[in-house]
């Protein structure tokens, strides 16, 4: 899956590109402990960048997630291919059909590139494509209280705040409470 926006190429890494995500994780690892789940160490290490491209491809295949890392166009690499650096991650999961029509919105920035605009260019190519090629009827974004950037990110492209559930998610090693963002494709309403 390849998606192009005016300065970014999202698109599905291949099995090669371990490397790669490897490189992403170990550059990013102290920038996104605050937002995510503890990682043991194994989770830096190549086995673990191969099973997750393999993992990504599989749920691309089954139509149960999307999952694009994005590239700076005129990057490192030919068209942001092997060999490009990783700016940053962009995914739908636990896309769910029939009369829910749903998924989870994640996503992460390389810190070295915080306050372009990078991250809401890449959502709104993932969630167009969402809405008019896999026909979901609502996107769901969780996000921690103090996290405003990614707040002012999911405001700005349209999500609405729909509430809140204490203790949500375990991340780095607490359990945080989190905020239901929402946004909902208004064609099929």
């Amino acid at each position: 899956m390849r998606l192009e926006t005016e300065r970014l190429v999202l698109r599905s890494l291949e099995a090669g590109e371990a490397p790669a995500l490897l490189e992403f994780r170990r550059r990013n690892r102290a920038f996104l402990a605050p937002w995510e789940p503890s990682r043991d160490e194994a989770f830096f290490e190549l086995p673990s960048c191969a099973e997750t491209i393999a993992l990504e491809r599989r749920e691309l295949e089954e139509g149960r997630g999307l999952k694009l890392h994005f590239f700076e166009k005129g990057g490192p690499g030919p068209e942001a291919g092997p060999g490009s650096r990783i700016a940053g991650y962009a995914g739908l999961s636990n896309i769910v059909y029939g009369p829910f029509l749903s998924c989870f919105l994640g996503y992460r920035l390389d810190a070295e590139r915080l306050g372009r605009g990078y991250m809401a260019e890449a959502l709104r190519a993932i969630l167009e494509l969402a809405f008019a090629e896999y026909g979901l009827h609502r996107i769901e974004a969780n996000i921690l209280p103090r996290n405003a950037a990614s707040i002012r990110v999911v405001r700005a492209l349209g999500f609405e705040l729909e509430g809140s559930s204490p203790k949500y998610l375990k991340i780095d090693g607490r359990w945080e409470d989190h905020d239901h963002y929402v946004l909902r494709n208004a064609a099929l309403e």
